[in-house]
């Protein structure tokens, strides 16, 4: 069975602490834990609260691994911002820090720097900080992003060239790239270290509405017609899978709930699929 991850984005609302006993009340494995506000807060449908940093708060970290200890959830992932043209990656020191005071496996990022050069050079020096923490460093792209697509997400791994930095696939920003499953033949599957899981119909919306759509709009896994199962197939059989469902027909529903309804219908799709690929053992 695969790690079950539970992002951040699937629970906006919930701090570090919700989040960890969200996670543990619908028996996810791990979270996706944002520790600095995200960069997308003012387009969420449903609002963060007053969003205390978790970087450099002792208190709240001892909390945080009280909880950890409590529920068995780690923190598998978390964010410490975008790679914009403002990154300044001497700055993120604090940051790998507490995440290293947390357990937190990787750091992951979102590259939006038009600049490739700079860009890369920013994410090299992240990679070696990152390394000196025993964390590894893992790049997402996104369509409206500067890293726009599988293919350029593995120029930049081949350009940077750091043993510790792969890729997180999201299944709606492969298809709202023009990407398919099949494009993960570009990546060593060494270097596909997450796959976000969620569902979305087959048409897009126009390119103004991307961001909208992927962080209030997606649909759980089953309920759209993404071709889920060849992604499965594609990716690394032991790869983690998060679980990423900002749900806007649930968008009201208490924390405890969404997270809930998150693993209830991932598992139901995951164990379906199982099922699926075991009556056709050679596709």
């Amino acid at each position: 069975m695969n790690e079950l991850s539970l992002a951040n984005l699937s629970v906006a609302d919930a701090g570090p602490l919700e989040l960890l006993d969200a996670a543990a009340e619908a028996g996810f494995d791990s979270v996706n834990m944002w520790l600095v506000p995200p960069p997308a807060m003012a387009a969420f449908t449903v609002k963060c609260g007053t969003m205390v940093p978790v970087v450099g708060d002792t208190r709240l970290i001892r909390e945080i691994n009280r909880r950890i200890a409590a529920t068995g959830v780690e923190v598998f992932e978390a964010s410490c911002g975008w790679l914009s043209p403002a990154f300044d990656p001497s700055a993120t020191g604090p940051v790998l820090d507490s995440m290293a005071q947390i357990g937190t496996r990787r750091v992951s990022l979102v590259g939006w720097d038009a600049d490739r050069a700079r860009l890369v050079a920013n994410l090299a020096v992240l990679c070696a900080d990152a390394a000196t923490y025993g964390i590894a460093v893992t790049l997402e792209f996104m369509p409206y992003s500067a890293v726009r697509t599988v293919a350029e997400a593995a120029g930049v791994l081949a350009a940077v060239a750091a043993p510790n930095l792969d890729v997180l696939v999201d299944a709606l920003h492969l298809a709202r790239s023009g990407g398919t499953p099949a494009d993960l033949r570009l990546l060593d599957p060494h270097r596909i270290a997450v796959l976000q899981l969620c569902d979305a119909p087959a048409l897009g919306p126009p390119p103004e509405l991307l961001r909208d759509e992927s962080v209030n709009r997606r649909r759980y896994p089953g309920e759209g017609e993404l071709p889920l199962d060849d992604l499965l197939a594609a990716a690394p059989a032991d790869v983690v899978i998060e679980i990423e469902i900002p749900a806007a027909e649930h968008a009201g529903a208490p924390i405890f709930e969404r997270a809930r309804l998150c693993a209830q219908r991932s598992r139901s799709f995951l164990e379906g699929y199982r099922m699926r690929r075991r009556r056709t053992p050679t596709a």
